[in-house]
């Protein structure tokens, strides 16, 4: 399944979460890569529901006396200029955005290696 979305920007959140070290961990052990600290959003022009599919999930924890919640995560191919990423499509079980936007994950900063800006579209491979 081929999905395209147009590049958007996000509030800046993921840069947040995944800079703590626990994500990064459980996110390393299930997809085999340790992610950007960030995530390019994908405005789509249709409804995404990651629960269609076989995800994979990290564990809620407590740091520092504060819950922080699992996120889903579905692998994926990201189709770049020169070839493919491996990358995945992160869910966390509390966001903003609505079914018509996605997360994306990367060992790279996309937007950054593939000079991308907001309104190119972006081809992911499930």
């Amino acid at each position: 399944m081929i999905i395209k979305g147009k590049i958007i920007s996000g509030k800046g959140e993921g840069r947040y979460y995944l800079s703590i070290k626990k994500y990064k961990k459980d996110i390393r052990k299930l997809l085999n890569f340790e992610p950007y600290e960030g995530t390019l959003n994908l405005k789509l022009n249709m409804d995404f529901n990651i629960e269609n599919f076989n995800y994979l999930e990290t564990e809620d924890f407590i740091l520092n006396g504060k819950k922080y919640f699992g996120v889903r995560l579905l692998p994926v191919k990201i189709k770049v200029r020169d070839g493919v990423i491996c990358g995945a499509i992160i869910s966390p079980k509390k966001t903003d955005h609505g079914r018509d936007v996605i997360e994306i994950i990367a060992p790279i900063k996309l937007r950054e290696k593939y000079n991308l800006k907001d309104g190119d579209v972006l081809e992911v491979v499930i």
